[in-house]
């Protein structure tokens, strides 16, 4: 359509020219202009001829002039009216194209992307990684470890994670986070990538910026182990202490040795000896160590300022040498007499000692100490025991040689043993009051002796204990300390420590270094000794225990001894078998 105004071509859907604005109509539409345009055209020469026809002509002119100014009202009106509608649609349409072009921009490109994370919008991994940088690139370090955060959390996982963390590090340092960029390095290095070389590195330099020298020669030990790079175990050896040395070799020795620790560069040793902690828990080095028998395990390190060298390890063994048993002058065998035995010294170390037993016991650093005078042997079976003592407090293996003397003895303490007046499990309460008399008081009592209730009778000069055995209630034990109450063979109080130990059956064993005798000892039977009871030889108790015989019990009887006198017998009996060890 050609605009009739500016003669320029137009849609011809528009009513608007767009050169001139002007309204150019539709077509088929009847203006003003059109109607003038055609009005040559038309004959009215007949008009004039009659007045009918003037009339007539006159009526035509009125209407065509009344129609003309409609048309001119008309004309105006559409040239001034402007169709929002459309524009409307059509801006809104262009706002649609708009928006959803913006929508793919910002959504599906990384540049979109990069503008999402920067107005706080949610935003690929990748966006956040380059919008932080940006930031970091620009100095807004909060706002690069907050975006490094975001795309941390949005994607926590990728193949350059590694990569990504040393970002967030670098962030956190530039911040002066030093203990979160601590820990993102050694999430890269323990989680990620164990032979992240640069991680390990810089992780190695922000400790030692710091000053912590210790963690960062740690550090450097463990990264030259797992990523096999020289230039750790470089830069650690210029820093660390060299370890110290020991002045013995390991090995195994069979004398007491002294061992020393030292530091090539002249630094403090601690040494542990077992799985203490070095150096805290360890003991500095003084002087050389003294290396008694057994195996000694020694770690060592050396220490300047806050570094520390690597550990020494080093283990002796010292076995000290054992003497030979001693030798007995008499063969074992029978002899027609008492008889005197001596013990010879066989070893080259002459600074050895003796120790024998000639009870039945078996012999220690305890027993009697053989000095030289021969050992008298009673009548009877017996056992000679001894053993040597060497000066590195090694001890023999054990001397044991039989000997059956023929000569008298006396019997080992029995169960038949008892006082004359009245017997163990045997005597009642009413018997025993019948020669003794009623007690001062009497009670209920719990004695484990007996594994039960007991009947105590108590009178000035001691005690009586009764229970319920196979006989109904009958005496289990009396104690007195009345001369007049003899005990078992008259060996009563007031006699002498020798005298009462006379009555029984002796193997006229010596008192060891501290009083203690030993009397006889018997698996079969049971045994007898005098222990000191204090720092006074002369003051003990003599034990005689019989564990032989059908019941299951057993029979003790004891003096109190004060001194070198019996102050009171007691003999009482326990509802057990009283283990021998000796």
């Amino acid at each position: 359509m050609i605009c009739k105004y500016c003669k320029n071509e137009s849609n011809p859907a528009s009513r608007i020219c767009p050169s001139c604005g002007e309204y150019m109509g539709v077509e088929g539409e009847v203006t003003l202009d059109a109607i003038m345009e055609d009005a040559p055209s038309i004959d009215l020469s007949w008009a004039g001829r009659t007045t009918r026809g003037a009339k007539a002509g006159k009526r035509v002119r009125r209407k065509r002039g009344k129609r003309r100014s409609r048309l001119a009202r008309k004309h105006t009106y559409q040239e001034r009216m402007v169709n929002w509608a459309k524009v409307a649609v059509s801006v809104a349409a262009l706002m649609v194209v708009l928006a959803a072009g913006a929508f793919v921009y910002l959504r599906l490109t990384p540049g979109g992307q990069i503008i999402m994370a920067r107005m706080g919008r949610e935003a690929s991994a990748d966006a956040y990684w380059t919008l932080g940088t940006e930031y970091l690139d620009e100095g807004y370090v909060a706002r690069a470890i907050e975006s490094y955060q975001k795309a941390l959390l949005a994607q926590p996982e990728r193949p350059d994670l590694a990569e990504k963390l040393l970002l967030l590090a670098e962030g956190y340092e530039a911040a002066s986070r030093y203990t979160e960029a601590e820990e993102v390095y050694k999430r890269i290095y323990t989680e990620v990538d164990e032979k992240n070389r640069t991680a390990y590195r810089l992780h190695i330099d922000l400790l030692l910026n710091q000053g912590q020298l210790f963690p960062a020669t740690d550090l450097m030990q463990t990264a030259f182990e797992k990523t096999e790079d020289e230039s750790f175990f470089n830069q650690r050896s210029q820093l660390v202490p060299q370890p110290p040395v020991a002045s013995l070799a390991s090995g195994r020795y069979m004398y007491s040795r002294t061992v020393a620790f030292s530091s090539p560069q002249g630094y403090e040793v601690y040494y542990a000896t077992g799985e203490e902690e070095l150096p805290e828990a360890g003991t500095k080095y003084t002087g050389p160590i003294t290396l008694e028998e057994g195996t000694h395990n020694f770690r060592a390190v050396a220490v300047s300022s806050a570094l520390i060298s690597d550990e020494m390890s080093i283990r002796y063994t010292i076995t000290l040498p054992s003497p030979l048993a001693p030798r007995a002058n008499m063969a074992s065998g029978s002899y027609g007499r008492p008889i005197r035995v001596s013990l010879r010294n066989i070893d080259e170390d002459k600074e050895v000692r003796y120790f024998y037993t000639i009870d039945g016991t078996r012999p220690t650093t305890d027993s009697p100490e053989y000095t030289g005078e021969p050992i008298l042997l009673p009548g009877g079976k017996v056992l000679l025991r001894a053993i040597a003592l060497n000066r590195h407090g090694k001890i023999s293996n054990e001397l044991n040689i039989q000997y059956d003397i023929k000569a008298s003895f006396k019997k080992y303490f029995r169960a038949d043993d008892q006082f004359p007046d009245f017997k163990l499990l045997d005597t009642t309460p009413e018997a025993f009051m019948a020669k003794m008399g009623q007690p001062d008081s009497q009670a209920e009592i719990a004695d484990e002796d007996v594994g039960g209730k007991a009947t105590k009778f108590t009178y000035p000069w001691g005690e009586a204990r009764f229970f319920t055995g196979g006989n109904g209630l009958v005496l289990y034990y009396f104690s007195s300390n009345q001369a007049s109450h003899s005990g078992p063979r008259k060996a009563a109080v007031g006699q002498s420590l020798d005298d009462i130990i006379g009555k029984f059956r002796t193997m006229g064993q010596l008192p060891n270094a501290r009083g203690d005798r030993g009397i006889y000892y018997d698996m079969a039977e049971g045994y007898a000794h005098y222990r000191v009871a204090s720092d006074d030889p002369d003051t003990g108790l003599i034990s005689y225990v019989y564990v032989g015989g059908a019941q299951s019990g057993s029979y003790i009887l004891e003096y109190d001894i004060q001194g070198s006198r019996a102050v009171r017998v007691t003999l009482r009996y326990v509802n057990r078998k009283l283990l021998l060890i000796q």
